[in-house]
């Protein structure tokens, strides 16, 4: 159990902060890497809280077991390739709101998916 809260939570925090101090180091006009690290590292911390609550919710019996696992890694995996890539369109552009939007709103989007595949929206 305890390589696995490593897995979950150390591996993920370590790659978002080396992202987010290289975006500071590489910091220039024009560049896009602040930006790719700004949101490689939303994503990286989103993953690894999803993570965690679904396996809290799964062990403490929060949610039915279907015969699979509602929540997949390699799921919301592709969910936050499109999302991220989208958001990170938007702020290279410079719509940084629009880009935040983007990035709340998934989230918003992800946990009614993952509600409704176990039934708790009706």
């Amino acid at each position: 159990m305890k390589r696995v809260l490593v897995a979950l939570l150390v591996v993920p925090l370590v790659v978002a902060a080396i992202f987010g101090v290289l975006g500071l180091v590489f910091r220039r006009r024009g560049s896009s890497f602040p930006v790719l690290a700004s949101v490689v590292s939303q994503w990286l911390i989103a993953y690894m809280l999803w993570t965690l609550a679904a396996t809290l919710a799964e062990s403490y019996g929060l949610f039915e077991r279907q015969g699979h696992l509602g929540y997949t890694r390699s799921g919301f995996g592709l969910f936050a390739i499109i999302f991220g890539v989208w958001q990170y369109r938007l702020a290279r552009a410079g719509a940084v709101r629009q880009a935040s939007r983007v990035f709340a709103w998934s989230q918003i989007g992800w946990l009614l998916l993952v509600l409704a595949e176990h039934g708790a929206l009706g």
